[in-house]
């Protein structure tokens, strides 16, 4: 494989190949792969592969204006940088570079529930807007507590993440060793080699701080640690009923993301959100549904003008 120098980088598949060399298996394959047997995550690519377009000829075009507004508000680009959790294991200080350079480039930036580093400090680090996504990690309680932590930092739109009902069974991940990587016994050594053969990643990640927890989701006894993820999501389900708490307690713009039928997306209309997201979560939750731009034909055509998708 050649060396792609950052100077170089023409495209996503550069940036890839880049992060493959930097990144420890496990890890790397934390972000590359989905679930299951990554049908959706490949339809994904696929499907926007097979899309054409059909443009007019005989036409000047002194400039490209790619602005557009969301839920009202105007942005510099047609897109915004979706919750992407544990940025900081990809690279030191991950979230807080990446809401830098959204506001940098006049676009929208959505912090995870369950990043690395404390919501404050990434609402400070972007001029752009700021949208919090949010699971219910750790019950009721601890998710008011997170909301209005939110509020109060300024971040303007709530984003509510339907689609994680099921938990995906990341094949890859399992055979990288990640439980046994996250335990506490000896079960770990055996994969320790893919961490030593990475020691710029590790060197990166000590400086800032090694394996995190969550301080955006505090739980009685602390911020609740990277171990604990997985079961503490398969028990916090966002559900309908739960929409109607969290629209009352946050009192401001909800976006529901996750969408990929007509009927979620009339039922979204119905809850009183603002905006919906059609996505399938990158294909790493549920395996065997279309990739999501085949989805949103049918989602705009069920909701009409009657709320941004």
């Amino acid at each position: 494989m050649s060396r792609v120098d950052p100077p170089h980088v023409l495209n996503i598949s550069d940036l890839r190949r880049m992060a493959e060399r930097r990144l420890p298996r496990v890890v790397f394959d934390y972000i590359d792969g989905g679930a299951d047997a990554e049908v959706t995550l490949r339809d994904n690519v696929k499907a926007y592969e097979q899309l054409t377009f059909r443009p007019r000829g005989a036409v000047a075009i002194p400039s490209v204006d790619l602005k557009t507004t969301v839920m009202g508000v105007p942005i510099e680009l047609p897109y915004i940088l979706a919750p992407v959790g544990s940025s900081r294991m990809f690279y030191p200080n991950g979230e807080a570079l990446a809401a830098r350079a959204a506001g940098k480039a006049g676009t929208g930036y959505i912090l995870s529930t369950l990043s690395g580093t404390p919501m404050e400090q990434i609402r400070a680090a972007t001029s752009g807007p700021a949208w919090y996504q949010v699971y219910l990690c750790g019950g009721r309680e601890a998710s008011i507590n997170m909301l209005n932590r939110a509020k109060a930092a300024g971040f303007t739109a709530l984003v509510v993440t339907i689609d994680t009902g099921v938990p995906g069974l990341r094949e890859r991940d399992l055979r990288n060793g990640i439980k046994e990587l996250l335990g506490r016994g000896i079960s770990g050594l055996p994969y320790l080699g893919q961490m030593i053969a990475r020691p710029g990643w590790v060197a990166g990640m000590l400086a800032d701080g090694g394996l995190m927890a969550f301080p955006n989701v505090m739980l009685p006894t602390g911020p609740m640690p990277y171990a604990d993820v997985g079961k503490t999501l398969e028990q916090s389900v966002v559900c309908w009923d739960d929409l109607k708490w969290i629209r009352e307690l946050w009192n401001g713009q909800i976006v529901v993301k996750g969408v990929h039928t007509a009927e979620d997306a009339r039922r979204v209309v119905d809850e009183g959100a603002n905006a919906l997201v059609v996505s399938n979560h990158g294909g790493r939750q549920l395996d065997g549904v279309p990739g999501s731009i085949r989805s949103l034909p049918e989602v705009v055509a069920a909701v009409g003008d009657r709320i941004d998708v």
